[in-house]
């Protein structure tokens, strides 16, 4: 029993070195021989546990897809709008990209791995965010016209943007015509709350009266 757990502990630490190296660094520059420095184990403990890079690339890939499926199911429970649910996703996937290494290098593996087509099909949180559109759409949260799919689009699109822009390094805050990375700066959560407040006017329909719906946000400079 001793000799398993230790087993098990020792995988668990290789795919965690892995993802690191493959977040930090992309699949084609990480080896087996930088992925068992950080480790700290043996390349024959690595290829022991995942046989290859590849097989390593895919085990991070299912566990971030397991830790995504689970966090989306846990978002999804507090909003009764399709509207709602969908801004509760967008902000649960960035505290992941944020703060989880695993699911941060599995939406690099995929960017470089996976043909979009089929990165699409496998993604959980790109599936439920077309769930979500669709189901916004039927039930009549969004404005005549809006197509759905557009936005879930504009939704991924958003989504992969500021995990991008994670990447980049910090532009001076007095110097933001560097570049663009400079235009919607703070971090990646508030970037998303400026980002939804400017959007949802445009997706959902007004109230009796006018009023905003209550899924807006109410502060564009949060």
């Amino acid at each position: 029993m001793a000799t398993q757990q230790r087993a098990e502990r020792t995988k668990e630490i290789v795919l965690r070195a892995a993802a690191k190296a493959f977040d930090a660094d992309g699949y084609e520059r990480t080896s087996l021989s930088r992925i068992s420095a950080r480790a700290r184990v043996t390349t024959g403990a690595v290829v022991f546990h995942f046989g290859t890079k590849a097989n390593l690339a895919e085990a991070v890939m299912q566990r971030a897809r397991t830790v995504t499926r689970r966090a989306i199911e846990s978002a999804t429970s507090g909003s009764p709008s399709a509207v709602g649910k969908l801004m509760a996703v967008t902000r649960t996937l960035i505290d992941l990209l944020e703060n989880d290494e695993v699911v941060r290098a599995a939406e690099r593996l995929a960017r470089e791995l996976t043909p979009q087509g089929v990165q699409e099909e496998k993604c959980p949180w790109r599936r439920e965010v077309a769930r979500l559109s669709r189901a916004a759409d039927a039930e009549g949260l969004l404005r005549p016209g809006v197509d759905a799919m557009a936005l879930a689009a504009l939704v991924s699109y958003v989504v992969s943007g500021v995990e991008l822009a994670m990447r980049r390094p910090r532009l001076p805050t007095d110097e933001p015509w560097l570049g663009e990375a400079g235009a919607l700066d703070g971090a990646a959560h508030v970037r998303v709350e400026r980002i939804w407040h400017l959007v949802l006017p445009a997706l959902e329909p007004a109230g009796e009266g006018g009023e905003r719906p209550r899924s807006q946000i109410g502060s564009p400079s949060v």
